[in-house]
């Protein structure tokens, strides 16, 4: 969720002057459960760590490293245009200009 948040949806926006333009939540737009992806987890133990008693490991944020690259190129490929997202998050407005033919 966190990659699709900074893929579609989390942008950090400023005024003329530099004053940030989403200062709540109600301001700044975040995915929610409601548009989660099915998920499939596979857990499987290889290799335990010996650092701790229980021998586990963090599996931290490392999923969300392709999620922007893997959304970018699906909508390219929608669109026909191959290397048209140059920039995450793919706004509304960024995906209708492109859809117009315009350079956003």
């Amino acid at each position: 969720m966190q990659g699709i948040g900074g893929s579609l949806y989390e942008e950090f926006s400023y005024s003329d002057v530099g004053d940030p333009l989403a200062v709540t939540f109600a301001d700044y737009l975040m995915p929610t459960v409601r548009e989660a992806p099915a998920v499939e987890v596979v857990i499987a133990e290889d290799a335990p760590s010996p650092f701790n008693p229980l021998g586990l490991k963090g599996a931290g944020e490392g999923g969300i490293n392709g999620v922007g690259a893997a959304i970018a190129g699906a909508v390219d490929d929608a669109l026909g245009q191959h290397g048209a997202m140059t920039r995450l998050p793919i706004t509304p407005q960024t995906l209708a200009a492109h859809m117009k033919g315009r350079k956003p």
